[in-house]
């Protein structure tokens, strides 16, 4: 089971570094948001380059010590990265004068490992500021306005040219893709270019003046740079990106039946009873779904959270033993990385297992401790916990229950969890994969977390590694069928997919 850490726009760091979000047995965790808006604390001066160095340094000795990455020897990027990068934030931390270079700088570190799993977030609630438009790069390699707000704004469609001298790819590569984009997965970039037109106030690389081309007409506009909530921001950035406003639902348009799964990271109680909801009302109307001629099986927006939300779904549609039967065909053999910090965690983990009555989690964690403290204390790296697949990954699974057509149907979002129902999806008979290519994750899991010394940021990291998954480090999956372009809309997508023949 695998858990991801989707942190709320508002106010859930407090909750989600807390080791309380640790729940399932052998959950991983994978931090997806951007910063958060925790507790306010007290206003201080800080020297932005001391704090950056002083958390560089942690992030590294942090790392090598109790990541299992530093002594992976299938992945010799990551001990490169782990020293190479340090050298490359550290000069960049040596210049930083505002909350921003600071955020920079950091996050060059952690970025470079591409590694979703690795994150780091700012600890203190800073101030967002947009000029009332945002602007992405298209499929053409053109940067252009996806959304604006006000008067007066900038046209939609508008081509970004240049900013204060630099053309609109030069600026990508200095404020957003060393910060962002995990250059493994080569698709997130346009993506992650929305972010372009955001900065944290008074941000002293924040963009002044910029040219735009409309038809054949250039023009220079001053960026009014604006004041936006955590929440707006967060809204915005997914209306620019196209991501879906799901909820968690079965619902009908015209002949298509969609099952609605935005999140498997159910941080409030509406959010599970809503998942129960649905688990119980496909379980009810299994056989009219399975008459249905169209049935979409959406995950837009979902970037993880505990996989067993995903194979319930499937259970409750095509049957347990099916699920059973191909989740059999995966190896979940991992390495634990030995050290008596992961150790030290593992029974604090245990601690609040035990606590909230989840005493078979509790048992699991402490005897996972007591090995890596002994493998630790003999000079070993790892703990291997094995968990060899069951069947062979061609077994046949059985036929189709669904007389009509099931697709999966993806974003660029899917990640972690996201991903793990994508395992079975794809492999379920009948299922056609179609939309847009998924994210990527990378093998490492099981996090934890912590504020970092300067107490301005924080990090989290895993404490194991994958050995046999059944998709490669931070490998995707293509659909069998791309969507055609234009907002991904429900009712595009059911006039779509009455289209589609295969």
């Amino acid at each position: 089971m695998r858990l991801t850490i989707k942190l709320s726009r508002s106010s859930a760091w407090a909750a989600s570094l807390a080791v309380a979000v640790f729940s399932g047995f052998g959950a991983a965790v994978n931090v997806v948001a951007d910063e958060p808006t925790p507790r306010q604390q007290p206003v201080t001066e800080v020297d932005w380059a001391v704090a950056a160095r002083m958390d560089i340094d942690f992030i590294y000795s942090t790392l090598r010590d109790n990541h299992p990455g530093p002594v992976d020897t299938s992945n010799s990027t990551f001990s490169k990265w782990l020293t190479e990068g340090r050298s490359l934030a550290l000069n960049q931390a040596a210049t930083a004068t505002h909350a921003a270079d600071y955020w920079r700088a950091v996050r060059l570190y952690t970025n470079g490992f591409r590694d979703g799993h690795i994150w780091f977030g700012l600890n203190q609630p800073m101030r967002r500021v947009w000029p009332h438009f945002l602007t992405a790069r298209d499929a053409t390699g053109k940067t252009r306005v996806v959304l604006n707000d006000g008067e007066p704004y900038v046209p939609l469609g508008a081509e970004l040219l240049a900013c204060d001298g630099l053309d609109a790819e030069s600026l990508l590569r200095k404020l957003v893709d060393p910060y962002r984009w995990n250059a493994d997965i080569p698709h997130e970039r346009n993506t992650n270019s929305v972010f372009l037109m955001t900065a944290i106030e008074d941000d002293p690389q924040k963009p002044s003046t910029c040219r735009f081309r409309v038809d054949d007409r250039e023009f220079d506009y001053s960026l009014r740079w604006s004041q936006i909530s955590q929440d707006r921001f967060a809204e915005l950035i997914d209306q620019a990106t196209g991501r879906a406003q799901a909820r968690i639902a079965l619902h009908q348009i015209g002949p298509v039946w969609f099952v609605s799964l935005p999140t498997f990271h159910l941080q409030e109680p509406t959010q599970v009873d809503d998942m129960r909801a649905l688990i119980s009302e496909l379980g009810q109307v299994v056989g009219k779904l399975r008459d249905a001629p169209w049935l979409v099986l959406d995950v837009r927006g979902n970037s993880g959270g505990n996989s067993g939300w995903g194979s319930e779904v499937a259970a409750k549609l095509f049957g347990k033993k099916l699920v059973n039967r191909i989740e059999g065909q995966f190896d979940w053999t991992v390495d634990w990385r030995a050290s008596k910090t992961n150790a030290e965690t593992l029974r604090e983990y245990a601690a609040q297992s035990e606590k909230h009555g989840q005493i078979a989690d509790a048992r699991y964690r402490r005897k996972r401790a007591d090995e890596i403290e002994k493998a630790a204390a003999e000079g070993k790296t790892y703990v291997r916990k094995a968990h060899p697949a069951r069947y062979a990954s061609d077994a046949p699974t059985g036929r189709s229950p669904f007389k009509g057509r099931v697709y999966l149907l993806t974003d660029h979002t899917c990640a972690s969890a996201c991903l793990d129902f994508a395992d079975i999806a794809r492999r379920l008979p009948g299922v056609v994969h179609i939309g847009l290519s998924t994210s990527a994750d990378s093998i490492y899991i099981d996090n934890t977390g912590q504020v970092l010394p300067s107490n301005q940021g924080q990090l989290s990291w895993s404490l194991k590694v994958y050995r046999n998954r059944i998709r490669s480090n931070n490998e995707w999956y293509e659909p069998a069928i791309t969507w055609p372009g234009g907002l991904m809309t429900d009712e595009a997508v059911a006039s779509w997919v009455q289209t589609l023949t295969h």
